[in-house]
């Protein structure tokens, strides 16, 4: 029966090597899972500075009305 161990050991040899390609690409999985979430924590970042300085100018400039921005717009 040495063909069927031969059988048996290229089986084994073809799984690890499945198993190998597996761990890799969920090794790339979690790398790119790392990197977008620290992609969206810049992005929540950004989105909550933006926010606070819209908040923090409509503080200070008031909130015009439409013909006094249009207005606005048309003074040299």
């Amino acid at each position: 029966m040495p063909g069927a161990l031969e059988v048996t050991r290229k089986e084994a040899q073809r799984w690890r090597l499945r198993e190998k390609h597996l761990l890799d690409a969920l090794q790339g999985l979690e790398e790119e899972r790392r990197r977008l979430d620290d992609e969206l924590l810049k992005v929540e970042q950004q989105v909550t500075y933006y926010d606070s300085l819209t908040r923090d100018m409509k503080r200070e400039l008031g909130r015009p009305g439409l013909s006094s921005l249009l207005s606005s717009l048309r003074r040299p």
